[in-house]
Order: C-alpha cells, then sequence, then structure tokens
C-alpha cells in the first residue's frame, strides 16, 4: 500500500503518464496490493491524492489516468467506496464541464458507475447538487445531463426528485442558453417517467405562465408521441420532504445493473402510433435525449466524427475491450472481474451516447459543411457495426441515427444507404421486437428519399424478406410486412405483382384489406391488383 500511494504523489507530468496504468492494475490486483482494504488511513490519502491532483490536473491525460484509477477502486471496494464518495465529487463535478469530450464522457460514465456499485443514486445526487449553481455553465450543462441519465439508467423510483426539482426550475433562467435546454430536458425526462403529477407541482413553483406554457407544450409532445415511460412509485417522488414521501431508494440501496434498456423502453399509449412494433423508431425521436452541440468549423465536425468512430468501429474486439480503448475503464478490470454487467452496461451508455451524437451533429448543422460528406464516407462502417450490435438499444439508435441522416441529407445518403441496407434487412427477420420493428422504421425513412435505382440490386433480397414477414407467426409482423410490401409496390411494381400473384388467396386478401385501410404507402397502387 505504501507503494502505491508514492506512486499516487508522483508530481512529475511525464513520470505520472508513466505509472497511470500501473497504479490502476495494482488497485484492481488483490494479490499484489492485499492490505488496501486494511489500511483506512493509507486508503483516504491515496483518493484524495487521486481526486485533487489527478483529476484536477490541467493535463486531460492524467485526467482520464485519474478517472481510471477511481473506476478500479470503485470495482475493488464496492460499496465501502461509499465512504470515498464525498472526498470525488468535487472534482468529478468540476470535470463535467471540462472542454475535452473524453473527459465529459468518462466522467458521466463514472459517476453512474459510483451509483451504480458504491452508493444508490440519492446519496450520491444529495452531495451533488450544490453543482446546479457550479460557476461554469458547462457543468452546470453536464449535471443536466448527468440527471437525464440517471433517469433512464434507474428509474425515477431511485431518487427523490422534491429535492431536484427547485434546481432544475432555477435553472429555466440561466443566462446561458444550453443550460435552460438542458434544464428544459431534465424536466421533460421527469415527467417522461413520473406523469402528470410533475405538471401539478410546478404550478406551485411560482414560474411565470408564458415559461409554464412552454414546458407544458413539451410535456404534451411526450404524451402524444407515446413516449412515457412511468415508474410504479412515481407520486412519493414529488412528495414535499416534510409530508413523509421517500423514494425507494432511503430503504434500500435501488442496486441494479448500469442498463439504459429497462428505462428507455417507451410504451405507445394507444393509437398513439399505427403499431407497437413502429414505436422503435419514428422521425419525433430525432430530437429526444440528444446532447446540445455548437459547431462552427469544419474541423469540428471532423474531430466530433473521428471521436465518434473511435468508439464505434473496432469490429475486431469485444464490446468490453473497446470500452476500455476509450477509457472507460481498464482492460485488467476485464480479465479480473466477474461482474461483466457493469463493464458491458458502461460500453451501453457510451455506445448509446455516441450515437446521439451523431443526431447532436446534424441538429447543430453539420450537414451543411463541406467536410461532412467525406466523414460520413468514413463512417458508415460504425453505424453498419452498430446496427449489428446484439442488444437492442444500440441497434434502436443506430436505426434512429440512421434515418435521421436520411431525412436530412435526402439523395446524398445514397451511398451509406446501400451500404447499410442489408443489415437493416438482416433485422426484419429478428426474433427481437424491438430490433424488427427499428430496422423495419429505418428502411422506411430511407425509401423516401432513396432512388429506386439504387435499390435494384436489393429487390431479390426486399421480395424474400416481405414474403417471410406476411407469413410471420407473429401478428404485428405481418402487419408490418404488410406495410413494407405496399412501400415496395411503388419503387418495383412488376415484383410486387409477381410477390402478391405467388400468394396464398388469405394472404393476397390480407394484403388488399391493409391497402383498403388507408394505412398503406400508395393508394394508386389499389387498382393494379383488382
Amino acid at each position: 500500500m505504501e507503494h502505491l500511494l508514492e506512486l499516487v504523489l508522483q508530481k512529475d507530468l511525464g513520470r505520472r503518464l508513466q505509472v497511470g496504468p500501473e497504479v490502476t492494475e495494482l488497485v484492481l490486483d488483490e494479490g499484489r496490493t492485499p492490505d488496501m482494504e486494511q489500511d483506512q488511513t493509507l486508503l483516504d490519502r491515496m483518493v484524495d491524492a487521486v481526486a485533487s491532483s489527478w483529476v484536477n490536473s490541467s493535463n486531460y491525460k492524467v485526467v482520464l489516468l485519474g478517472m481510471d484509477i477511481l473506476s478500479a477502486l470503485v470495482s475493488r471496494l464496492q460499496d465501502r467506496f461509499r465512504t470515498q464518495v464525498g472526498t470525488v465529487l468535487p472534482s468529478l463535478i468540476d470535470r463535467l464541464g471540462d472542454s475535452k469530450d473524453p473527459v465529459r464522457d468518462q466522467d458521466q460514465a463514472l459517476l453512474l458507475k459510483v451509483m451504480d456499485q458504491a452508493a444508490n443514486p440519492q446519496f450520491v445526487w444529495d452531495r451533488m447538487m450544490g453543482g446546479f449553481k457550479h460557476k461554469n455553465s458547462r457543468t452546470r450543462e453536464g449535471l443536466c445531463v448527468c440527471l437525464v441519465s440517471t433517469l433512464n439508467v434507474f428509474g425515477s423510483q431511485s431518487l427523490t426528485l422534491s429535492r431536484i426539482v427547485p434546481h432544475i426550475c432555477h435553472l429555466l433562467g440561466d443566462p446561458t442558453s444550453q443550460v435552460r435546454d438542458g434544464a428544459m430536458s431534465c424536466l421533460v425526462e421527469i415527467y417522461r417517467h413520473v406523469g402528470e403529477r410533475v405538471r401539478m407541482d410546478l404550478g406551485k413553483k411560482g414560474l411565470p405562465q408564458s415559461r409554464l406554457n412552454v414546458i407544458f407544450s413539451r410535456f404534451d409532445e411526450v404524451q402524444r408521441s407515446g413516449g412515457m415511460v412511468l415508474s410504479p412509485l412515481l407520486d412519493k417522488n414529488l412528495e414535499d420532504d416534510d409530508s413523509g414521501g421517500r423514494s425507494s431508494s432511503s430503504s434500500s440501496r435501488g442496486k441494479k445493473a448500469v442498463s439504459m434498456g429497462s428505462a428507455r423502453r417507451p410504451a405507445p399509449s394507444p393509437g398513439a402510433r399505427s403499431a407497437g412494433r413502429d414505436a422503435a423508431v419514428d422521425q419525433e425521436d430525432f430530437a429526444q435525449d440528444v446532447p446540445p452541440m455548437q459547431i462552427s468549423s469544419n474541423r469540428e465536425v471532423e474531430e466530433a466524427m473521428a471521436r465518434i468512430r473511435d468508439v464505434l468501429s473496432d469490429d475486431k474486439r469485444d464490446w468490453e475491450l473497446r470500452v476500455a480503448a476509450v477509457r472507460l475503464r481498464p482492460p485488467a478490470v476485464m480479465r479480473r472481474r466477474s461482474s461483466s454487467s457493469s463493464s458491458s452496461s458502461s460500453a451501453l451508455i457510451l455506445s448509446l451516447l455516441q450515437l446521439k451524437k451523431v443526431r447532436s451533429l446534424l441538429l447543430a448543422g453539420a450537414a451543411d459543411f463541406d467536410g461532412f460528406p467525406q466523414q460520413l464516407r468514413l463512417t458508415e462502417a460504425a453505424l453498419k457495426l452498430s446496427a449489428k450490435d446484439l442488444r437492442s438499444q444500440v441497434v434502436r439508435e443506430a436505426c434512429l441515427t440512421l434515418g435521421h441522416l436520411s431525412a436530412v441529407l435526402g439523395g446524398h445518403f445514397d451511398h451509406a444507404a446501400e451500404a447499410v441496407m442489408p443489415t437493416l434487412l438482416g433485422l426484419l427477420a429478428n426474433s427481437a421486437k424491438v430490433m424488427a420493428s427499428s430496422g423495419t422504421s429505418a428502411i422506411r425513412l430511407i425509401l423516401k428519399d432513396w432512388q429506386s435505382s439504387s435499390l435494384e440490386r436489393h429487390a431479390a433480397v426486399l421480395t424474400e424478406t416481405i414474403k417471410k414477414g406476411v407469413h410471420d407467426a407473429d401478428a404485428e409482423a405481418r402487419s408490418v410486412a404488410r406495410k413494407c410490401y405496399w412501400t415496395f409496390h411503388v419503387h418495383f411494381r412488376r415484383e410486387a405483382e409477381l410477390l402478391f400473384l405467388g400468394l396464398e388467396p388469405s394472404y393476397q386478401k390480407a394484403l388488399q384489406a391493409h391497402l383498403r385501410s388507408g394505412d398503406a404507402s400508395s393508394s394508386s397502387s389499389q387498382e393494379s391488383l383488382r
């Protein structure tokens, strides 16, 4: 332990860069540092030195190494790290406003890891709320992003939101527009999880009516889109502290593997969308939970896209090692520990974030810069790899991103669309409904702007895929396939009619009924089949 502390106390920059990985490995190797848990005094000194000297360093490489060490300590100590949370949080809160994207991303992931493995989310947030008044506007914005992630990962039942909402309301009047947008995103996310109780609570906060009208209109949009994710304990989380309301975290650890999937799966309200499977990807979701971004030059676009590719494009390593490559967690953690759910969940969070960042770039106007087409071409393989992922959340985000790219770029997306089309077609037969419907919706979004000539080489595959879908055992799958058939008919009438003639009479009648219901792509298509 003394040797470990000696390494951490190094002041020389070059020496720190050299010993950082060694410190991480020593922390994770219980055989080489068996006395770490026994000497609390030395451990306290070590954590304090890492937080104050490494994470607060002016060199971002040292900052990342410092976060690696803290991540290793959390992995080693688990809930015994709880006593150190107060020591490390000030530095981690500061880094939420760092000028480097990799630092901010790793900081967000580390905070979620602390909530997952060391202390429950409410315990951490009780000590983070001072950050809403931080002098750095980027830090205030980063705290909003972290709150949205906390809700998505752990659910609203993990927090006593009545303690947090007043801080968010205050940020609605922040002088920085990005902070105001972040605060609005927080309220919308809380509404998605808690429901109408938020609307009633905000009405008591003394907010100007004009501001309330804007907030409530955003709530209405979420309600109409079918994007609500209500929690079973929703009413208790917005009760005032003196009314006895407490979140579930006050009585239990609230431990849960960090996964954005369980809380991110919206349940469509009746009539909100035509079918449950189509709810996986929709144009209304393009800007949902997307972090705000500002760009002003080709160089910024190129750097942002390069970072995205670095995370998503390495198909020669498994997800855990890909996370290590972007410094979320050192490879030794993956080799040593059996808690694979935490490492894979960190990978999931980082992957989802990068896919959302592509949409952030589009919303910020990246497509208007001359260098964007080339960057997109370089990123095609990474997007294709994400669409092939085994996790439905990643596939959904990838399909949503592809649909957004097609909607913005139109015909200029042809090359990328042709590259990913075989992968998207392969999703249609996937047994996981989210994956199948995401692939279907992405294809439909792309077809709106794609030239038929680009589809010709895929016509046979499309025909066979639609035929399988029409015969699928699942009723929703058959409905989606029938909708795809009529879109296909618009582009390839001859092939579609041959497919129709080869179907059994009952399936032909179902296709015609689908067209007559008005839920198909072309009203003129009916004439050709009478």
